[in-house]
């Protein structure tokens, strides 16, 4: 995933990290299968582009599908393994329901990293590096922020992202950077 992150200039690599991250900590509070969570987190942005709403941006999810089978065939994972994968990437923008318990952990841990102070720090970040004017990045950061809370299904991160968001909300108040 680092390799194709470099090639495809996107994600931030950080932002990758804390997902799995939180893939991990859910993983294990939800009693699934780490080693699938995170090979699902690794592989579900592999085909990506850092062009805000780009067809390939857009279409990732299943992009990143079509490509990580390749790589589940060459590593000879089961197939029960592999169906489990390839439903947690093309789900977890919420386009295709999730089939697995799995699916909706990869789903949650990969949406949570936007509803985080650093999360959102580092989209910023991203988006300067890209020449996004700054009031436009920080309207960026604020769609992001909502657009993903709305993906979570899990309720303790429901409960976790909705302190978070305030404390996005209020960073950007209070530093007169946006008017919310």
């Amino acid at each position: 995933m680092y390799e194709q992150t470099k090639r495809n200039k996107a994600p931030a690599w950080i932002l990758t990290q804390m997902a799995i991250e939180k893939g991990q900590e859910l993983a294990k509070k939800y009693d699934v299968r780490e080693d699938l969570v995170l090979t699902s987190l690794y592989l579900c942005h592999i085909v990506f582009d850092p062009i805000w709403k780009s067809d390939t941006q857009k279409n990732h999810p299943t992009l990143s599908k079509e490509l990580a089978l390749k790589y589940l065939n060459e590593w000879n994972v089961a197939e029960k393994d592999q169906e489990i994968i390839l439903n947690s990437i093309e789900a977890h923008h919420n386009k295709v329901p999730a089939t697995s318990k799995i699916a909706e952990v990869v789903k949650n841990a990969e949406c949570f990293k936007f509803v985080t102070v650093k999360g959102s720090l580092v989209w910023l970040h991203e988006l300067g590096l890209r020449n996004v004017p700054f009031e436009e990045a920080v309207s960026k950061v604020i769609a992001k922020m909502k657009q993903k809370k709305a993906l979570l299904t899990l309720p303790d991160c429901i409960k976790e992202a909705d302190q978070n968001c305030k404390e996005i909300v209020k960073l950007f108040e209070d530093c007169n950077y946006y008017d919310i």
